[in-house]
């Protein structure tokens, strides 16, 4: 069986579609399938292990995942995986995978990747990004601003 017949399966039994929702053949299958490498079952199964859904909770598991997933281009992934590192503390790899997510003009990302500049004390970035976050709207960024009078930078 291929890697997309077996993520198809999983998501069946994830889902309900056509079959009775069942979360370890949904976990066995998807597991399967990201050992061959697709993409989305890494994806799914990220998700699984970071809810502890069906499966024990284990997010150095689900982070694994999701870094594979997002290297090889899936969106869910991308979004994800920054806040996931950042979140692990890994302040560097958050970064990278937020400023992707920053370049697509997602405004979280950049409140994220100003909190992150100011915690390094970094605060040339940390105004470029908190400034587009102020700009999308972002209350907390104009927090960040004034408590680093990021202004001056």
């Amino acid at each position: 069986m291929n890697a997309r017949a077996q993520y198809d399966l999983a998501m069946a039994y994830l889902l309900g579609n056509n079959a009775q929702v069942d979360k370890k053949l949904a976990f066995t299958w998807l597991d399967s399938a990201s050992d061959l490498g697709n993409a989305d079952a890494q994806y799914n199964l990220a998700l699984m292990y970071y809810q502890g859904d069906g499966v024990d909770q284990n997010v150095t598991k689900s982070t694994q995942l999701l870094q594979s997933s997002a290297t090889q281009g899936h969106k869910g992934a991308i979004k994800n995986i920054g806040l996931v590192y950042m979140q692990n503390y890994q302040f560097d790899e958050a970064i990278e995978w937020l400023e992707i997510n920053a370049n697509d003009g997602d405004a979280n990302a950049y409140y994220l990747l100003a909190e992150i500049y100011c915690g390094k004390e970094k605060f040339v970035d940390a105004k470029k990004w908190a400034a587009k976050a102020m700009e999308a709207g972002d209350v907390k960024a104009g927090e960040l601003w004034k408590k680093y009078d990021l202004k001056s930078y």
